[in-house]
């Protein structure tokens, strides 16, 4: 499910990240290539659109080529990247609510073709499953339950990615969880558990 930059160690990417913001095109390519299922990753989680996802990860890497200078070597880069992804993901789902609630009333959405709990059959069904269901979250709880819970980031990273104080972040993550949890009984992928 987690899906960390391939086959480059931390230094590496970080070795990768100071030669391009010194202009060099080819480790810059290298650092795209090294990072961009992670970054893809991270946008079709928030998006749920693959082509929505795929315009963010471009955009994110033209931001990341023009304000190289201005990362912050001391982070990993690849918390910087997250950051700006999730930003920019963040960003296209408020112009989408803002778009459609222009067409479309306050009712809520409800999930496409829902699954009766009995037919999931494995792990993976059930993720799919929630990280559709994640549509439905507010976006700061989109957001946290996203980078910590789909993307397997620690708390930690999640205040870096998020800007949001440790706190926050651990009071969104309990509301979207119980959230999530919530539509998985509305919807019956799982069973409310007797009493």
């Amino acid at each position: 499910m987690n899906r960390r930059p391939k086959d480059l160690s931390d230094t590496e990417i970080a070795r990768l990240a100071a030669a391009a913001s010194g202009g060099d095109s080819t480790a810059f390519g290298a650092l795209v290539r090294a990072t961009q299922s992670y970054a893809y990753s991270l946008a079709f989680r928030f998006l749920c659109s693959e082509p929505d996802a795929r315009d963010i990860v471009q955009e994110a890497f033209v931001r990341v080529w023009q304000h190289l200078g201005e990362y912050d070597k001391s982070r990993k880069f690849t918390t910087w990247l997250y950051t700006i992804v999730s930003n920019l993901s963040m960003d296209h789902i408020r112009s989408r609510k803002r778009r459609l609630g222009l067409f479309v009333s306050n009712s809520e959405e409800e999930p496409v073709d829902p699954v009766e709990f009995e037919t999931i059959h494995s792990n993976a069904e059930l993720a799919s499953i929630v990280q559709n269901l994640t549509g439905q979250l507010p976006p700061t709880q989109r957001l946290v339950f996203v980078l910590r819970d789909l993307q397997d980031l620690s708390v930690g990273e999640v205040v870096k990615a998020s800007r949001l104080s440790e706190a926050s972040v651990k009071t969104n993550l309990h509301l979207a969880r119980k959230r999530i949890r919530e539509l998985l009984v509305r919807y019956e992928y799982l069973k409310e558990p007797s009493r």
